[in-house]
């Protein structure tokens, strides 16, 4: 790194940041002759400074910490910080057929699109194909230095993307010889385990010129299924409360199973008789046993019955958490040409599977003749003797077992940089990346749907056999299929009927970047530094669907194919300037300064930019100030996607009666300006059954843009050494958000606004002769906004004893004052969820560390602030509105037996704490752990 010198003695090096386990210290070299004084990058800017204090909030955790806290993924870390929120994650993406098993963080719940991701400052490929978000699968625990977490914008320093905040990731830059590292988490109660391996190593060659670092990791972690918990396997729903007395809440909760009672594996009919049948395992037909008795919806009063009744359970099927493998390998070099300059490499490769499941088919509407072959005798009988010609049997088809998302993701990045020393003051650093993600997507459990209605109408042939009535599909060699109780079919007919499909996608990103760092000269206070970046970006992303997704021939799903791309050029700027030192309320002041123009093929020009202030009027006390524009540019999904054939039921608002009901006379003008006025209303078919549309993506988005400040003060005081305190007050005010538009919305608004030039009107269209809305398209435009608004605190004491080891106690938590946001950008669906329980006014981490020799042992907390489901809840909307604190323990420790042997411990969520007994989030929903009490046991070798 470059150094400066014959600088002024009296230059102190400070702190960079404010870390979660530790201060991180500064950078400084002495010499003997004179004093030379290392410039350092300061978290959250390009520029190489001496000693400053960045003026940016920052959060470190290490490497270390994660691993001695059980951890074998980077998110599951991430998205605890009480500053983040889960993004998609293995707990958020069991049913989420292309997004099963990634993990994605969510810095203040603001969106995974609007959290960018770096590794060593540079940016790394998507995770999922149309998306922008990072995988943080493709992270390898042992290879982190450490993570810092900066929240607020930083689009004027690191481009798009950076609205929310950036984590930064820094790997491992110095190891020599062969580390092994081994852990596993073993639950109390079986499923959910985690193990983990991994090599590490690394080394100098050739003379001390190469220096490479060399990781391999192999992790698992298992599936968890609702039966695999007694919280989850004795679920809260909620149902009608049976007391409708004047003041009785409407809903209160249900405890226990509650299966659906119009449906079961076996299959199951309504008779004319009024009696509800099913079958016996053998096909045999019965009385549809209710066990204890219709339980009510939501929904139709009768959908549900009692734990012990024969219908369809869903609490038997699926995933709490999805099951992950991942192997990654990671080779980093380092090779020195000369003394002022070097060419660093890094390469990344990930393969890793995850596994969704869900339900097998089902079919709701399976009309059956009587002259069905499979029919029971009585059956038949009971169909004679009540007069029915045929029946509508309800069935789950668990003989093509349980529909699977499997998906393999294969992540390559290839990454080659020259930087080195121009001259004393200047240095330079440039890369160029290429990354690829392959994923291959497959559904297991799958059916033909024409098949299946040609197999189970199965008839006698002439001969006494049983066929296929069509006779095209038996000439196609269909194979009756028997329906009635379970596992009754042949396998000659699931094999007719089964089916898998799948989807390949590649994603690819290309960056080229130029940053030259230094100090353009110097004032009585300091030297002004600065940092001036050149940056080129394309990203690429296509889906290739089976041809049997296209055309919509398997049972339930559909995809098409879609390709898109966009590319962008930006330069940028950053400057430091010290204006004050070591006067009177002075001890240094200065003020930070960048700005970012970049131009999208897609989104076009535009610009970010960020004002520091950084003031010291004490050395004990610091402020810090920060304000900033931010961008996100669309990315390819939002613009590119086909989409797919959709149907919806609306309303027209233009109607008869409702062209009358507008907030005000927008409506009523706006639909007479359209020639829609005069008493018009649509046809009389139109408004029966659902209105053909498209979903897609939307090429004319442009970015949105966010305003963000902080105000903060760091308090370290001489008189109590080792004492740690930072407060940061933060606000985002994001415009033009990009929101998904359903289609009666769009209709509402279009009318409602201030004229028709909006930007829903495009979504539809009307038949020029009736005026029925005959197409419309469902696509995100730039119509929301976001208004939020908190405050961070993070504290830690250090106590060093003589004799009683050293302790450490640290707090991180996050207050939240306000979180807004408005999808259409009208009043009436401003959305306040602040306090609620994705939201809560507090979240928190707390820890308590002593260490005494070779000994350290921590206790760690996790607190969420209560809360309640619903803002806009009433009294007499249900009793179940609240939801409370929930705090979860863990215990751990490590022991350093030799200079080369260390074994980790502990006990994770030690007192086995459940989610709250809440219909809402009894099963976790992502924010609550699900695992319960877990043991781990990890250990470290160096060879």
């Amino acid at each position: 790194m470059t150094t400066i010198s014959s600088l002024s003695n009296a230059i102190r090096v400070a702190l960079l940041a404010t870390s979660s386990a530790a201060l991180l210290a500064s950078s400084f070299v002495y010499a003997e002759e004179e004093q030379q004084i290392e410039r350092i990058e300061v978290t959250g800017s390009k520029i190489k400074r001496i000693g400053e204090l960045s003026p940016t909030p920052v959060t470190v955790i290490t490497g270390a910490d994660m691993m001695n806290m059980g951890i074998t993924n980077v998110a599951d870390i991430l998205n605890n910080l009480p500053s983040s929120t889960v993004g998609l994650s293995p707990e958020t993406t069991n049913n989420t057929i292309f997004a099963s098993g990634l993990n994605q963080t969510n810095l203040r719940g603001l969106g995974s699109d609007r959290t960018l991701v770096l590794v060593n400052g540079r940016r790394f490929v998507a995770g999922s194909s149309g998306s922008s978000a990072v995988d943080l699968n493709t992270i390898p625990t042992a290879m982190v230095s450490r993570i810092e977490v900066i929240t607020g914008g930083a689009s004027a320093v690191y481009g798009s993307d950076a609205i929310a905040g950036v984590i930064n990731i820094i790997t491992r830059k110095d190891v020599q010889g062969v580390e092994l590292d081994v852990s596993h988490v073993q639950p109390e109660q079986s499923g959910g385990e985690e193990s983990q391996f991994s090599v590490t190593a690394g080394g100098d060659f050739l003379d001390n010129k190469l220096s490479t670092v060399f990781n391999f990791t192999y992790a698992q972690q298992k599936e968890l299924r609702p039966t695999d918990r007694d919280f989850l396997d004795n679920p809260v729903s909620s149902i009608s409360n049976p007391d409708t007395s004047d003041g009785a809440t409407a809903r209160i909760p249900y405890y226990g199973r509650k299966p659906l009672s119009w449906i079961n594996e076996a299959g199951t009919f309504f008779a004319d008789d009024g009696e509800q049948y099913t079958f016996d395992k053998n096909g045999n037909m019965q009385i549809f046993n209710y066990g204890e008795g219709l339980v009510d919806g939501p929904g139709t009063n009768g959908n549900y019955c009692g734990p012990s009744c024969e219908g369809y359970d869903p609490v038997d099927y699926g995933f709490i958490r999805t099951p992950l493998d991942r192997k990654v390998f990671t080779l980093n070099t380092d090779y020195e040409i000369n003394d002022d300059h070097k060419i660093f490499t890094e390469i990344t490769y990930v393969d890793y599977q995850s596994n969704g499941e869900s339900t097998p088919v089902f079919h709701t509407g399976n009309s059956f003749q009587a002259d069905n072959a499979f029919l029971p005798d009585d059956t038949r009988q009971l169909m004679t003797d009540t007069g029915m010609s045929g029946f509508n049997l309800y069935r789950i088809d668990k003989e093509f077992g349980s529909r699977t998302y499997n998906q393999d993701r294969e992540t390559l990045r290839l990454l080659f940089g020259v930087e080195g020393i121009i001259s004393d003051d200047w240095d330079y650093s440039f890369h160029a990346q290429r990354g690829q993600l392959d994923e291959t997507t497959v559904w297991g459990g799958e059916i033909w749907a024409d098949r299946y209605d040609q197999a189970k109408d199965a008839v006698f042939a002439t001969d006494g056999s049983i066929v296929c009535r069509d006779t095209d599909a038996q000439a196609a060699g269909c194979v009756p299929l028997n329906l009635f109780g379970e596992n009754q079919a042949s396998q000659e007919a699931i094999d007719w009927v089964s089916t898998s499909a799948g989807q390949t996608a590649e994603t690819t990103q290309t960056t080229v970047g130029l940053v030259v760092t230094g100090a353009l000269f110097e004032l009585p206070a300091g030297y002004v530094s600065a940092a001036f970046s050149a940056d080129y970006r394309k990203e690429e992303s296509e889906t290739k669907p089976d041809q049997a997704l296209i055309d919509g021939t398997i049972f339930g799903n559909t995809a098409n194919p879609m390709k898109g791309e966009y590319d962008v050029t930006e330069f940028a700027a950053e400057f430091s300037i010290p204006l004050l030192a070591d006067v009177f309320l002075a001890k240094d002041l200065g003020i930070d300064l960048a700005y970012r123009w970049m131009d999208y093929s897609t989104a076009g020009s535009d610009d970010a930019w960020k004002i520091g202030l950084n003031w010291a009027p004490i050395e004990d006390l610091r402020f810090r100030l920060t304000k900033s524009k931010s961008v996100r540019a669309p990315n390819i999904g939002e613009l590119f996607d086909p989409g797919g054939q959709t149907f919806e039921s609306f309303t027209d608002v233009c109607d008869l009666i409702n062209v009358e009901l507008g907030p005000d006379s927008n409506r009523k003008n706006n639909c007479q300006a359209a020639g829609l006025g005069n008493g018009w209303n649509p046809s009389a078919e139109w408004y029966q059954g659902n209105r053909p549309g498209i979903n897609s993506g939307n090429v004319d988005l442009k970015a949105e843009t966010s305003n963000d400040y902080t105000i903060g003060a760091v308090y370290t005081p001489n008189y109590i050494e080792g004492l740690s305190i930072t407060v940061d007050y933060w606000s985002f005010e994001i415009s033009d958000a990009i929101e998904y538009i359903e289609v009666g919305t769009a209709v509402r608004y279009c009318y409602d606004s201030a004229s028709l030039d909006n930007v829903y009107c495009n979504r539809f269209t009307r038949d020029a002769v009736t005026g029925d809305i005959v197409d419309f398209v469902q696509s995100p435009v730039n119509s929301a906004s976001f208004e939020v608004k908190g405050l961070d605190i993070e504290a830690q004491y250090d106590i060093p004893t003589n004799n009683f080891g050293d302790f450490r106690v640290h707090l991180l938590a996050t207050y939240l004052e306000k979180w807004e946001t408005n999808p259409t950008g009208f009043a009436d669906d401003l959305q306040v969820d602040v306090g609620e329980y994705s939201d809560p006014r507090w979240k928190a981490m707390f820890s308590l560390g002593w260490q005494y020799d070779a000994l350290s042992l921590e206790a760690r907390s996790d607190y969420r602030h209560s809360a309640v489901a619903d803002n806009e809840w009433k009294s007499e909307n249900n009793n179940y509105n609240d939801i409370p604190s929930h705090t979860v323990w863990d215990f751990t420790g490590s022991y350093d037996f030799t200079d080369s042997l260390a074994v980790r411990f502990g006990v994770k969520n030690v007192f086995d704490k459940a989610p709250p007994r809440n219909p809402y989030v009894y099963d976790g929903d992502g924010y609550y752990d699900t695992t319960g009490r877990a043991f781990f046991l990890g250990a470290n070798y160096k060879l």
